[in-house]
C-alpha cells in the first residue's frame, strides 16, 4: 500500500507534513482513521480537519486553517479523491464475453463482438448491440433498439422499441427508457382518450442513467438526452424533453413535456419543471425548486415559483422572522390596551 508521500506524487500534489503513514483505505473526515485518506472540498467543513484522525487529507492548494494531520495540496480535492479511491476499491466484477443459455435472442438481432449477455435477457427482432456490451440478467431490449459500444445495462433495465443509445452509456437497475409519454385528449364529457406516442428516445455518448429512472418516448420525433448527461435515481423525463450535453439531473427531478434543459445545467433534488419551458445553459435550480417560467442561462434560482437565489433567500429570511414579529405585535397591542385602560378610554375597535 502507498504512503502519504507516494500518494502525493501520484496525485500531482504537494505534501504538507509527515509522509510516512501507510494509506490502506479512504473515508470521510469524521470516520477516518490513521491509515485512511480523506478530503476537504467544501470550506464549510474545515472545522473537521482539527478533529480528524485521518492519516492524510486532500485539500486545495490555497486552503488555510487548523489541521493536525498530513495534508496533500492539490488543484481539485474532489477529483483527486475520486482518483485515489480507485486504488483501494475491490477488484471490479468481470463479465466475460458470452451468452447465457437462458437468454432469448431473436434470430434477426445483431450482437457486436465480445458482448456479455446475462441470464433471462430478452432481445427482440431487429435490435443492434455494439461491441463489448455488458447486458446483465433480466434486461429487456425491444424491437429495433440500437445500442452503441461499451454499454453497460444493469439488472432489470428496460429499453423499449426503437430506442437509441450511444457509446459508453450506463443504465442502472430497473430504469425504463422509451415508455409511452403521458398524453390524452379529452372530449366534452371529460372522457380521456390516449394520444399515440409514436416517437422515440435518443441518448448520447457517456450518459449515466440512475436506478428507476423513466425517460418517456416522444409523442412524435425524439426525446433527446445529450452527451455526458448524468441522471440520478428516480428521475422522470417526459415526452419530447431535450436535455443538453453534460447537464445534471439529481434524484426525484420531474421534467414535463417539451421542456429544454440547456447544456451544463443542474437541477438539484426534487426539482419540478413545468412543460414547454427553457432552462438556460449553466443555469442551476436549487433543491425542491418549482420552475414555472423560463430560466436564463448562468442563473441560480430557488423556491416555488423558482426565483433568483438572492431574492428568494431574502424573502425566506423575512418569513422566518414572522413568529418574532407576531410576538412583538402582540406585546405592543397588550401595552396599548393597558395604556388606553389607564387613560379611561374604551376599546380601540369601538
Amino acid at each position: 500500500m502507498p504512503t502519504a508521500a507516494q500518494l502525493a506524487l501520484e496525485l500531482e500534489g504537494r505534501l504538507d507534513g509527515e509522509g510516512t503513514a501507510e494509506i490502506t483505505s479512504v473515508a470521510g473526515l469524521r470516520e477516518a482513521g490513521p491509515n485512511d485518506l480523506s478530503f476537504l472540498n467544501n470550506p464549510k467543513y474545515s472545522g473537521l480537519l482539527a478533529k480528524t484522525a485521518a492519516g492524510a487529507v486532500l485539500v486545495s492548494e490555497t486552503w488555510q486553517g487548523e489541521a493536525h494531520t498530513t495534508l496533500i495540496r492539490v488543484k481539485n480535492p474532489d477529483a483527486a479523491f475520486a482518483k485515489a479511491t480507485l486504488k483501494f476499491r475491490p477488484p471490479p466484477v468481470e463479465h466475460a464475453p458470452g451468452i447465457h443459455p437462458t437468454a432469448l435472442i431473436h434470430a434477426e438481432a445483431l450482437l457486436g463482438p465480445n458482448a456479455h449477455i446475462g441470464a433471462h435477457v430478452v432481445i427482440e427482432k431487429g435490435a443492434e448491440i455494439g461491441e463489448n456490451a455488458v447486458i446483465l440478467p433480466g434486461v429487456f431490449i425491444g424491437e429495433e433498439v440500437t445500442i452503441g459500444n461499451d454499454v453497460l445495462l444493469h439488472v432489470g433495465a428496460v429499453l423499449r422499441e426503437h430506442v437509441i443509445l450511444g457509446d459508453r452509456v450506463i443504465v442502472h437497475n430497473h430504469a425504463v427508457i422509451g415508455s409511452d409519454g403521458f398524453g390524452y385528449s379529452v372530449d366534452e364529457k371529460g372522457v380521456r382518450t390516449k394520444v399515440p406516442q409514436v416517437g422515440t428516445v435518443r441518448i448520447g455518448n457517456d450518459v449515466e442513467v440512475g436506478a428507476h429512472v423513466c425517460v418517456d418516448r416522444a409523442r412524435f420525433g425524439e426525446t433527446r438526452i445529450g452527451n455526458g448527461v448524468k441522471i440520478d435515481n428516480l428521475v422522470q423525463i417526459a415526452h419530447n424533453v431535450v436535455v443538453g450535453d453534460h447537464a445534471v439531473l439529481v434524484s426525484q427531478v420531474g421534467i414535463s413535456g417539451s421542456t429544454v434543459v440547456g447544456p451544463h445545467a443542474i437541477l438539484a433534488g426534487q426539482v419540478g419543471v413545468a412543460g414547454h419551458l427553457t432552462i438556460g445553459e449553466h443555469a442551476v435550480v436549487g433543491a425542491q425548486g418549482g420552475v414555472t417560467k423560463d430560466v436564463a442561462p448562468k442563473t441560480y434560482v430557488w423556491g416555488t415559483p423558482a426565483t433568483p437565489f438572492e431574492k428568494y433567500s431574502k424573502s425566506l429570511a423575512q418569513v422566518n422572522r414572522l413568529p418574532k414579529l407576531q410576538k412583538k405585535v402582540a406585546e405592543l397591542e397588550a401595552k396599548l390596551t393597558a395604556l388606553e385602560a389607564k387613560l379611561g378610554k374604551g376599546p380601540r375597535d369601538t
